[in-house]
């Protein structure tokens, strides 16, 4: 199979794809392609990775045109597997097609400003965590703040967001719109308003009702289907954007 790989070795854009034609075995993963290439191939291909089983999101990227968790990604299933997100340019498929079932294309994450081969500087992604102060501050004392499992479901889910930025790559409105804060963050804040041992929940509340918050959201969903651990943050905008209203 030949993995064409995007090459950006002066950073910010993309100059050139290389063609690199493995064999392989049941099982393997795209990342372990990439570490195939990098070993014996071709040691100056860039890419980033850490805990190698979906927990760290360092690993998201590109593959055929759908933004994926390299470890998470056997390369026997790309060609047969499909989210059918809404396209948009920077995740057109139509180039795919003419290729056929014996390349795989692999890419840096879109919307993101690449900094060499696979790997994006996530800093603008954070950013938005920051700006909207996604954290709660200690409370004073020692009591401990006890949760019901009933008051635990309303949230769980969003808890389970692993930073890897699919959602924000799969978004047209992202895409589009720079300062539009994104379906991480946006869930993010639902998590934390929807969390009964929070004080002052409103604020979370208001700064995701923002112009630039979920209003903006056009309930495209690209993002609750490709993210991997079915955060669905979607589902949180559209409560977002009904309740208080």
């Amino acid at each position: 199979m030949i993995f064409r790989i995007a090459r950006s070795p002066e950073g910010r854009r993309i100059t050139r794809y290389d063609d690199y034609n493995l064999s392989v075995t049941k099982g393997m993963t795209v990342l372990d392609v990439l570490f195939r290439i990098q070993d014996d191939i071709d040691p100056s291909l860039s890419f980033r990775y850490s805990c190698r089983g979906a927990v760290c999101g360092s690993c998201a990227m590109l593959i055929d045109r759908v933004p994926r968790l390299a470890c998470r990604t056997p390369v026997e299933t790309i060609k047969q597997a499909t989210l059918r997100l809404r396209e948009f340019p920077a995740i057109e498929t139509a180039q795919l097609r003419e290729l056929g079932d014996s390349v795989v294309i692999i890419e840096p994450l879109p919307v993101l400003p690449v900094l060499k081969d696979l790997v994006v500087d996530m800093s603008s992604f954070y950013q938005r965590f920051e700006e909207m102060k996604l954290w709660t501050d200690p409370e004073d004392g020692q009591e401990p703040r006890t949760q019901i499992p009933a008051e635990l479901s309303r949230f769980d889910r969003y808890a389970n967001c692993i930073s890897c930025a699919i959602c924000l790559a799969a978004c047209p409105v992202c895409d589009s719109h720079t300062e539009f804060m994104g379906p991480a963050a946006l869930a993010k804040a639902w998590r934390f308003y929807q969390d009964s041992r929070v004080m002052n929940r409103g604020r979370y509340l208001e700064v995701a009702k923002r112009r630039e918050g979920a209003p903006m959201c056009e309930l495209v969903m690209n993002c609750v289907k490709a993210c991997p651990k079915d955060v669905a943050p979607g589902g949180a905008i559209r409560e977002i954007k009904s309740t208080g209203q």
